[in-house]
């Protein structure tokens, strides 16, 4: 499997884990009995809705700002590229004088 991929599912997975965590311990008040309350329902039901929603609205706001970072990323990257081509450059011609 790539690893991209691998890292994905463990991200998922963390996300995941970290959400259910919240939204049990936030709905699940006693543990009288086996089955889960009408209310533990629509709270977890809730709970989650939340933050999937947020999650969404994260991916959103990423998916808009990533490649105006990249973009400066590379502009950096050629910025200094260029300025280590001219100070090679100017080291050649000092060395061949």
């Amino acid at each position: 499997m790539d690893s991209t991929v691998i890292r994905n599912m463990k991200d998922f997975q963390v996300l995941f884990n970290q959400m259910s965590e919240t939204c049990f311990k936030t709905c699940v008040s006693t543990f009288i009995s086996r089955d889960i309350t009408i209310e533990e329902a629509q709270c977890v039901e809730n709970c989650s809705g939340k933050h999937i929603h947020a999650n969404h609205k994260i991916m959103e706001i990423f998916m808009e700002v990533q490649p105006v970072i990249a973009r400066k990323n590379m502009e950096e990257l050629q910025k200094t590229q260029a300025a280590l081509e001219i100070t090679q450059e100017q080291q050649s011609l000092v060395n061949t004088t």
